[in-house]
């Protein structure tokens, strides 16, 4: 070493450290890497951002200290006097203090000649540098190493026994630690022996499938996917995910694990595990698409069409709904501009998946009543989805367009006018017909039925007809069958005796028919004028309303209600002014505020505008001729309200309004001797009449509960003698409670309801053909109406003692009511009389009626004054149903005007008192006076037994 240069010679002894201690370095070094990796994936494995990020960052600072090791170390390797300083200077003290002088004195004698002899120098440091021994260099070098091997092994070992004991957490850790927005880049498996069932919505009713795991499948929207499988790792989050949401696997009690996801859109699910906010996910994928529940597909016959309402008064509306999986409601629905009505047509039972049905929107319909532009009308249905929530599917739209308003009741004038036009023919042409002589009789009879039957025709079509929803009816209808009759009893008495007089006789009837026709006509022509203002002047308040928006600056919300009502305004006030001469009367005044309108409206001035519209609904409402005559003012001089002029030729359609209203005083009167017959037998019928039969009525109660126990119960197919002997064994029951409880009038109407429907058993039973339970059904059912033969014997013998000790005791009160009945009776004839005559005269069957409503008052009479309570009330409710029968269905209105014109609040009411408290009595009386007074005759008792029974 003496004779080689000194840097080489420092060479020579860094590689002997290095040769010893580099190799242990960088075992360590490695080491200690892969220990702070697996610690970085320990920490970041929590998946928590803080922790992520401390596992990141120390994972970047060991990185960090090893490179700036290695820079150090290569660093290090060219610098002699750290070389010296490390190497010789730990071996021998003064031996590297002496070298580290002897470099210094080199470098300066290369620097400076006055320092010496730089070859000098050199020796010197060859020399020192040839002390150095090299076996302890390398002893001390083994040191250095051994520490740094142990260093490593332990580092090692750690590592080593991290990566032993759970190798999966250190992968893990690392696939958490490289997750980018909370998904990791490597799939990593977390279940096995996957099992996956498919369960349908409830409402679908179909059975739960099995899935082959992991290949795409179709289910219906709301399907319960159910995924079961083992974990391979245990203490793992697993969760079930698409992605966006996830649910998480839970333990199912047998080792493994299971998680349920409610199918809503089309999707990929996935197993994955959840550590913090990362999601690592397996790499097996099942594909769902989702078959979403698709709304009710709706068909409405003929449409898309347009209907013109007075053309076709009567819309029949056809519908066929359909559905993937069921209907809840299907609903008419009619929309006008911002108003809509639902009307329900049918709620499907059983989740059904079809429905058809009908419905018929007339003219009369109230809805169109109330609207005045085009209505469009659609059947809509609703579905049973109960994920997204009930859907609504709808048909094609049937626009109807409504009349004018008026125009409906213009048409039914004209066509009245006409048939009065016919009358006026009849007439001039029986004026202008000579006397018939006895050669030329017969031929006189027969011209004259002909052309009689030719005006009566026409009459008789414009009765019939039907103008947008509106008819002929109430008293204009009355009044021309009745004339009509007259003028059928004229011709026939002209036919009898074919002479000058009966011939004027018949002239003059004639006459008389075309006045009182005409006074009918008239009269009604005010009525529909009065109710078309009415309607009229709700269209102009909406007109005020819309130019009061104008006013505000609400374009947007007044321009088009302000045109929709000044068009509907013009319409009907053209219309109005056909029906007479209140109707032109009106119109006009219509015609003129229309005009004040539209000056004020083009100048923007809508104040004006509003006031002109509010001054004509004002007046609208009084629909009162403007000038009278015959010295009465009118609306303008300030008159009060009053009906139609005065001076009349004929005044049959105020006596036809009469006898409407005297028919009206005598039902209603009659209906209340009716009910005071009633309360009179209450009264009569005394609780311990009752309570003495009722030990007895127990007996035979259970008698008949006996007598029907064979027989069997309710739930047989209709019309087989099963179902009619259970029918038989109810009424029979139920005869069996009235009887406890003391209603022998119940009990007889049970009991012979209950023998009907045994016999109709009996009668089934033995056309069965021998079938067993038919056969036997019905023998059971004769042996049991045997026995409640007898049972309803007794009750009806009874009750009819119970009836004859009540009357004898109601006798004076009931002789009374008598007294009263004759003279409801002379009321019906006196109206029967006076309808025969006349301007007056009644229709045919309304005449028959009452006379035999009379005659059943005149029994009623004579039953009541014999002391017989239960045929007088029999005989008055015959006289009631005819008296209700006589009256027209929309006696006393047209039928076809406002529906709310003749409506008025009641000035007086009955205010209960405090102290008047009635309780359970007082609301007793009032449901049976509700409930017992039905419109329909012929109900009104059924309803009436109906609300008593109730009550009990």
């Amino acid at each position: 070493m003496d004779n080689e240069a000194p840097a080489l010679s420092i060479a020579r002894l860094r590689s002997i450290w290095d040769a010893e201690v580099g190799p242990s370095a960088r075992r360590a070094l490695t080491a200690a890497a892969v220990a702070g990796l697996f610690c970085a994936a320990h920490v970041a494995r929590v998946g928590s951002p803080l922790a992520r990020a401390i596992a990141g960052a120390g994972l970047a600072l060991l990185l960090a200290g090893i490179v700036a090791r290695a820079i150090v170390a290569r660093r290090r390797r060219g610098d002699a006097r750290r070389t010296v300083r490390e190497i010789i200077g730990r071996t021998d003290e003064a031996l590297g203090a002496a070298t580290l002088r002897a470099l210094g004195l080199v470098d300066r004698a290369a620097a400076d000649d006055r320092v010496g002899s730089p070859e000098l120098a050199d020796l010197h440091l060859r020399r020192l540098l040839g002390r150095a021994s090299r076996a302890r260099i390398a002893e001390r070098a083994r040191q250095a190493a051994t520490r740094w091997a142990t260093v490593g092994l332990a580092l090692g070992a750690a590592a080593l026994a991290a990566a032993v004991i759970e190798p999966a957490r250190v992968v893990e850790g690392l696939d958490v630690l490289a997750a980018r927005a909370g998904e990791a880049p490597l799939d990593l498996p977390w279940i096995e022996d996957v099992e996956m069932t498919a369960t349908p919505p409830d409402y679908l009713h179909e059975d739960t499938q099995v899935l082959l795991p992991f290949a795409t499948t179709m289910q219906p929207r709301g399907t319960v996917i159910t995924v079961r499988g083992r974990p391979i790792r245990g203490g793992r989050a697993l969760v079930l995910t698409d992605g966006v949401a996830e649910v998480p696997f839970v333990d199912d009690g047998k080792g493994g694990v299971i998680a349920r996801w409610t199918l809503g859109d089309s999707t990929t699910l996935q197993a994955a595990a959840r550590f913090g906010q990362v999601r690592v996910r397996q790499a097996d994928a099942q594909r769902v698409v989702s078959i979403p529940d698709d709304a009710p597909r709706v068909t409405l016959e003929g449409a898309p069409r347009t209907v013109r309402l007075l053309d076709e008064p009567s819309i029949p509306l056809r519908y066929e709904v359909t559905d993937d999986h069921g209907l809840r409601e299907v609903n008419l629905v009619l929309r006008a501009g911002p108003r809509e009505e639902r009307r329900v047509l049918s709620k499907p039972a059983g989740d059904a998946k079809v429905d058809r049905g009908g419905y018929e929107l007339r003219a009369r319909d109230p809805f169109f009543r109330r609207t005045y532009v085009p209505v469009e009308v659609r059947i809509e249905a609703r579905d049973n989805d109960p994920i997204e929530g009930p859907k609504w599917g709808r048909s094609e739209a049937i626009l109807v367009v409504p009349p004018q308003v008026g125009e409906p009741e213009a048409r039914r004038y004209a066509a009245l006018v006409k048939a009065r036009d016919a009358l006026t023919d009849l007439l001039a042409d029986r004026i202008g017909q000579k006397a018939p002589d006895g050669s030329g009789a017969a031929a006189h009879a027969a011209h004259e039925a002909e052309v009689q039957a030719a005006a009566k025709a026409e009459v008789e079509r414009a009765l019939a007809a039907e103008y947008g929803g509106v008819r002929v009816r109430g008293r204009i209808a009355s009044l021309a069958r009745g004339q009509l009759a007259r003028l059928d009893e004229a011709l026939a008495a002209e036919k009898r005796s074919t002479t000058r007089a009966a011939h004027q006789k018949l002239l003059d009837e004639t006459e008389g028919v075309l006045l009182a026709f005409d006074a009918g006509l008239r009269g009604l022509a005010y009525r529909d004028a009065q109710a078309v203002a009415r309607r009229l002047a709700d269209v102009a308040d909406e007109a005020a309303a819309a130019a009061e928006l104008l006013g505000d600056g609400d374009r947007s919300g007044g321009e088009g209600r302000l045109d929709a009502a000044v068009t509907v305004l013009g319409g009907g006030g053209a219309e109005l002014r056909k029906l007479g001469d209140l109707g032109l009367d009106l119109g006009e005044i219509v015609a003129n505020d229309l005009r004040r309108i539209a000056r004020a409206r083009g100048a923007s001035d809508w104040m004006h505008a509003e006031l002109a519209a509010r001054d004509l609904a004002a007046r609208l409402r009084r629909p009162e001729p403007s000038f009278g005559g015959g010295g009465r003012g009118g609306v303008e001089s300030g008159a009060p309200r009053g009906g139609p002029e005065p001076g009349d030729a004929s005044s049959a359609d105020e006596n036809v309004a009469q006898s409407e209203r005297d028919l009206e005083e005598l039902a209603r009167d009659h209906a209340a001797e009716m009910n005071a017959v009633a309360e009179e037998l209450d009264r009569a019928s005394r609780p311990e009449d009752i309570a003495a039969l009722r030990e007895e009525a127990k007996r035979h109660a259970e008698a008949i509960r006996e007598a029907v126990r064979a027989l069997p119960r309710p739930g047989a197919a209709p019309g087989t003698a099963e179902s009619a002997a259970a029918a038989g064994r109810e009424q029979a029951e139920a005869m069996a409670g009235a009887l406890e409880q003391g209603r022998p009038e119940d009990a007889v109407q049970s009991g012979q309801g209950a023998m009907r429907s045994l016999g109709e058993a009996r009668r089934l039973g033995s056309q069965s053909g021998g079938f067993f339970p038919e056969e036997r059904a019905g023998r059971e059912a004769a042996e049991a109406q045997r026995a409640l033969a007898e049972e309803l014997a007794w009750a009806e013998e009874a009750l009819r003692k119970l009836r004859q000790a009540a009357a004898e005791r109601a006798r004076e009160g009931l002789g009374r009511s008598s007294q009263r009945e004759g003279s409801l009776a002379d009321r019906a004839r006196e109206l029967r009389r006076r309808g025969e005559r006349g301007d007056s005269r009644m229709p045919e069957e309304v005449l028959e009626r009452l006379d035999e409503a009379e005659q059943a008052m005149r029994e009623a009479q004579r039953a009541l004054a014999e002391g017989d309570g239960e045929e007088g009330s029999a005989r008055q409710r015959d006289a009631q149903r005819l008296l209700e029968m006589s009256r027209s269905d929309d006696q006393g209105q047209e039928g076809d005007g406002d529906p709310d014109g003749d409506r008025a609040m009641a000035r007086k009411a009955d205010i209960p008192d405090k102290d008047k408290h009635k309780g359970p009595e007082e609301f007793r009386r009032r449901v049976l006076e509700g409930l017992g007074g039905a419109s329909e005759p012929r109900l009104r008792e059924a309803v009436k037994r109906y609300a008593e029974g109730l009550l009990k």
